[in-house]
């Protein structure tokens, strides 16, 4: 199929966009929310100021977007939205391999000074969680009533489950993060703390039905 201009367009749109949000990260991760100025993540950009705002309506928004750009992949959500109809086990496997490659990156170590200025900043923190957390863990919860109510896993209450689950994997990699190269999953393959972990879970959160079977308590 041929590419039309409008196809054109938007790759160069979508382009453009990501250069922003990659010369933001590095700038507000070094000098903070406050500190950092729109013209000087559009001079690392290469792109003029008002270029920002063709994307981005404010500050604080390209702030959010950085921060769910760095975290929120296309992969991780290809995945997420395979879990109500491919095997769980699989998908989930899948999920933990992509989050902990994820935490192997360079750039994770941005995280912790984002993560601090949301907290100092109430504005961020109320936009934080409308854009990013509260969208994010209602697909979750969703995706978790669906293989719930196909007897994949045993019913808990979903805003319950998925918050446990997810702090479980994101205090996971924070914790990988700060140990850096004195933490002993080092020298762990990423398979064996994978296949940990996934145990680890679905001994909690399998269905009854399969607990019996495997002779779980």
């Amino acid at each position: 199929m041929a590419v039309t201009r409008d196809d054109r367009k938007k790759d160069i749109a979508e382009m453009r966009k990501q250069q922003i949000l990659d010369a933001a990260l590095p700038i507000f991760s070094r000098k903070g929310f406050a500190m950092t100025t729109t013209s000087e993540i559009a001079k690392a950009a290469g792109v003029a100021e008002g270029t920002i705002y063709n994307y981005f309506p404010n500050k604080r928004e390209l702030f959010i977007a950085v921060i769910k750009n760095l975290i929120v992949t296309m992969h991780l959500m290809e995945l997420i939205n395979k879990l109500p109809e491919d095997e769980t086990p699989f998908v989930f496997h899948n999920i933990l391999q992509d989050r902990l490659k994820f935490a192997e990156n360079d750039n994770v170590s941005h995280i912790m000074g984002l993560m601090s200025e949301i907290q100092r900043d109430p504005e961020l923190k109320k936009l934080y969680a409308e854009q990013f957390i509260q969208p994010f863990f209602t697909k979750m919860e969703g995706s978790y009533s669906n293989m719930m109510a196909s007897g994949k896993i045993r019913k808990m209450n979903p805003a319950i489950a998925t918050r446990i689950i997810g702090g479980m994997i994101i205090g996971f990699i924070m914790l990988r993060t700060i140990e850096g190269n004195n933490s002993p999953l080092k020298n762990i393959p990423r398979d064996e703390v994978v296949n940990e972990i996934m145990n680890f879970v679905f001994k909690g959160i399998a269905a009854e039905s399969s607990n019996k079977k495997e002779g779980s308590i």
